[in-house]
């Protein structure tokens, strides 16, 4: 699990070494389905509103697992350097898609 996050980290540092404002948070919630608390992992870019004068976090993506957050920042590294985004894991390509639709339907 320590892997995770130090790699998590690894590449937030190298996003933003290049130029990009991404944050990782993470939050807590409790289950009582589970009977535990669950931890929700959060990427968000730091965006400046010039009317506001003041910088804000966008939300990028956020899940309850760090191995998709971990695929959601190398999409995102391979993104930023022009390179094709590997398709190769159909789990996590049904993972992003059904993540976004749940975004496309919150009011």
């Amino acid at each position: 699990m320590a892997s995770n996050s130090v790699n998590i980290h690894k590449l937030q540092q190298a996003i933003n070494g290049k130029g990009g404002t991404i944050l990782y948070n993470t939050k807590q919630f409790y289950s009582f389905e589970q009977n535990r608390p669950v931890t929700v992992y959060i990427i968000r870019q730091a965006v400046y509103d010039e009317e506001k004068k003041r910088s804000m976090a966008v939300e990028l993506f956020s899940s309850t697992s760090q191995i998709q957050i971990l695929l959601f920042l190398r999409d995102y590294w391979f993104q930023m350097n022009g390179w094709e985004v590997p398709t190769d894991n159909e789990m996590w390509n049904k993972a992003k898609e059904a993540y976004y639709e749940r975004r496309e339907k919150k009011p």
